[in-house]
């Protein structure tokens, strides 16, 4: 999905007036958009924009950002996920940079003129990311962060980073390159994790090593999403990287430990069918494509507890 500007700036012949776009995604978020826009506002780098993109709330959010002022750019739109909230954004902004930041995550004051310094600074650098530190719901620091995407992921695909969208600030002409976020992800979680390889595939990512970013980690996704999206996940980056032999074979164990995990769900609510198919067809990609221990073991265990 290419990202335009926006046609009136493109008209005008308006070319970046500001250095840095701040792109929020809203979706429910009433209890804390305040605090996360503050959070932008109160940045010691103030030559950017905020940007905040309503998809469809139905909670109040709306009477809350308003309520800021025209320090902020509010935009409502018919409810169609995060992804394509975040081009919205991006297609409507201005800056040379790009930082996301989700609607319920915070910025230290100092973050983004930290990040600007570096893009300013190395012009091969395409993405620039901080370093997070984990919230509960509440606020309050979590003991141990949620584990995303293995280490062997970003290792094959993100050159060993691990991107946090609210971490994240983007070169203009990057995006411009590899096009926005996947709107095939309905709802928040691996959108990113899809657009990250693309965008290390044409810049240098440099980290800055401090814990700059908040992010607040909200409800559980319901099982069957999470499946769909690692399903689709996986399909993604098979048609782009499934030439390579180390990534088709991470990716084909994913695939695997994915159908088992399909395999169990659908047992669980009760369709035996599709579920030992599921299970079979995990235990046959195994022995065909990628042996995996942990996915054959998940695959057989499973089928086995199935008939008893």
């Amino acid at each position: 999905m290419p990202v335009e500007r926006c046609l009136d700036d493109v008209k005008a012949g308006m070319d970046c007036p500001v250095t840095v776009s701040v792109v929020i995604p809203l979706y429910n978020a009433a209890a804390v958009i305040k605090e996360t826009v503050e959070s932008a506002l109160a940045q010691t780098f103030t030559d950017r924009e905020i940007i905040v993109i309503d998809d469809g709330s139905t909670d109040g959010s709306a009477e809350v950002v308003k309520m800021l002022g025209d320090r902020v750019r509010y935009y409502r739109f018919e409810n169609a996920g995060v992804a394509a909230a975040r081009n919205r954004g991006i297609a409507l902004s201005h800056g040379r940079y790009i930082a996301l930041l989700d609607h319920d995550d915070l910025w230290a004051p100092t973050k983004l003129a930290r990040q600007v310094e570096v893009l300013e600074s190395r012009p091969s650098v395409g993405l620039v990311i901080t370093g997070v530190a984990h919230l509960e719901q509440n606020g309050r620091p979590m003991r141990e962060a949620p584990r995303g995407p293995s280490g062997s992921f970003h290792q094959l695909f993100v050159k060993g980073f691990g991107p946090t969208p609210s971490a994240a600030m983007i070169r203009r002409s990057v995006i411009d390159q590899v096009g926005g976020f996947d709107e095939r992800f309905g709802s928040a979680g691996m959108d990113d994790h899809e657009f990250w390889p693309r965008v290390a595939q044409v810049c240098e990512i440099v980290l800055v090593d401090e814990p700059l970013t908040y992010h607040r980690h909200g409800n559980v996704k319901p099982v069957e999403v999470e499946l769909e999206h690692r399903v689709l996940l996986n399909e993604s980056l098979l048609q782009r990287f499934g030439h390579e032999p180390d990534k088709r074979s991470y990716l084909m164990r994913e695939k695997a430990l994915c159908l088992a995990d399909k395999g169990k769900w659908s047992i669980r609510q009760g369709d035996y069918t599709r579920g030992r198919a599921y299970l079979k067809d995990a235990l046959s990609l195994c022995v065909r494509e990628t042996w995996s221990w942990k996915a054959a073991w998940r695959a057989i265990s499973r089928l086995a507890r199935s008939y008893f």
